[in-house]
């Protein structure tokens, strides 16, 4: 149980840290928000810049934006082209949700992308939660106004 938590806390402490090491991943990280925009739609900007999940050769980046005209949030969880399966179909999810609010995912097997999600959420704490094939991060409390 304490090897689990202590290998789901240093996946949360490298997408913290992930975007400042740049050299650890193909994709860039302005790549990955153009995407991210691109999915989500127009009139939506970056609240949480992407970062890597850091998992070795499982290259995950996650990107969550607002739309402060309609008060959506959107999040995207992108595989990095370093990614082993990067084109091939597998297992990722993305989750959101907004405090007190219940869960919007796309769980599915996809080549490059999962999302976009979306949920309501204006000046309100919204939760992202990633899945890939190895496992599932759940954030702390992002995106609020």
């Amino acid at each position: 149980m304490r090897r689990r938590l202590a290998a789901v806390m240093l996946s949360a402490l490298a997408l913290v840290v992930a975007p400042l090491a740049t050299n650890a991943s193909a994709s860039t990280k302005s790549d990955v928000v153009s995407l991210a925009r691109s999915v989500c739609g127009s009139g939506y900007t970056v609240t949480v810049d992407a970062g890597d999940m850091g998992i070795p050769k499982q290259y995950y980046w996650s990107v969550l934006l607002y739309n402060p005209s309609s008060g959506y949030n959107c999040a995207v969880n992108v595989k990095d082209s370093n990614n082993t399966d990067y084109g091939r179909s597998s297992g990722i999810g993305m989750g959101i949700r907004a405090a007190g609010g219940s869960w919007h995912e796309d769980l599915g097997n996809y080549t490059k992308y999962a999302g976009p999600v979306y949920v309501y959420a204006p000046s309100t704490c919204v939760y992202l939660r990633l899945t890939s094939p190895e496992l599932t991060w759940t954030s702390n409390a992002m995106g609020c106004n």
